[in-house]
């Protein structure tokens, strides 16, 4: 399940570095926006705005709330590649030091998000979440549902790849930018369509994580970025599946390894096994080997 929801997060982070060349370190904070965006229209508290000191409540059902927190972080992904990476490309500002700009913007992001909701965790949902006995092992209703979410979007994005006009378009950016260009596909509508999937795919793996975890943070993505960006690196870099199969294995080894070692250290096993896989398979699980020089 942790697997599957690291896959939601690091599919788009893929699909932005297979387009862009960009490894984009700001993606951390768009799994906390999604998951605190959706407390902020499902909670019964009193909310308000940032600079705007007039509180009310707002009090929808968790899965309105969570449609709506969905579509505004969407929507900052349309605003961030318009007004900022979009800007940057056109002065050919270079992938290194859009990186840079990228590790300003998580900074920027992630205090903002703090400012904005508190330091606090929160709790999407209240209720007891009943639980399913399955022989070995007892499992929630609401991770059941999350499983099937999960499939849903990512068989969703496998789908706009492989079968939709817009997604070979995409898959041909990923490619080769410069023919794709010359073969009458438009890079840059393109490139912000992959920006508006991947902020919103970050949301439903962070709303889907909020609840595997019982709550959210303002830093819950920036925890997550080191292993987004292994489960990307280990699938293959800018390759979508590839991030899928990378994510997979490093979920199941993050949760597995706390039977071993303490929780403290899960997130450097994973680390760890990325530099042995790397070792013996540099271009990653599924992704091609180039000559270089």
């Amino acid at each position: 399940m942790f697997g599957l929801l690291l896959a939601l997060a690091s599919v788009g982070l893929s699909l932005i570095y297979g387009t862009t060349g960009l490894s984009n370190f700001a993606h951390g904070e768009q799994v906390s926006l999604g998951a605190l965006l959706c407390f902020f229209f499902t909670t019964q508290q009193p909310v308000s705005l940032p600079l705007i000191p007039v509180e009310f409540t707002i009090g929808w059902p968790l899965i309105p709330s969570a449609i709506a927190a969905i579509a505004v972080a969407a929507g900052t992904g349309w605003l961030q590649d318009k007004f900022l990476w979009s800007p940057l490309r056109r002065r050919r500002v270079s992938t290194v030091q859009q990186m840079i700009v990228s590790i300003g913007l998580s900074l920027a992001l992630v205090n903002f998000i703090q400012w904005w909701f508190g330091a606090e965790r929160q709790r999407l949902s209240t209720s007891i979440d009943s639980r399913i006995d399955m022989g070995i092992f007892t499992i929630g209703q609401s991770t059941l549902w999350s499983l099937a979410i999960s499939l849903a979007c990512l068989g969703g994005v496998a789908y706009f790849l492989m079968r939709t006009r817009t997604g070979r378009a995409t898959r041909a950016v990923s490619d080769n930018p410069a023919l794709a260009s010359a073969s009458g596909i438009r890079v840059d509508k393109v490139v912000r369509l992959v920006w508006i999937l991947a902020t919103g795919l970050a949301a439903v793996g962070g709303i889907l994580l909020a609840l595997y975890d019982n709550a959210a943070a303002f830093d819950v993505g920036a925890r997550l970025l080191l292993l987004m960006f292994a489960a990307v690196t280990l699938g293959g870099l800018g390759h979508p599946f590839g991030a899928l199969v990378g994510s997979l294995v490093i979920g199941v080894a993050v949760e597995m390894s706390t039977i071993w070692v303490g929780t403290d250290l899960k997130y450097a096993v994973a680390l760890g096994i990325l530099i042995l896989v790397l070792l013996v398979r540099p271009q990653g699980i599924l992704g091609r080997a180039e000559r270089v020089g």
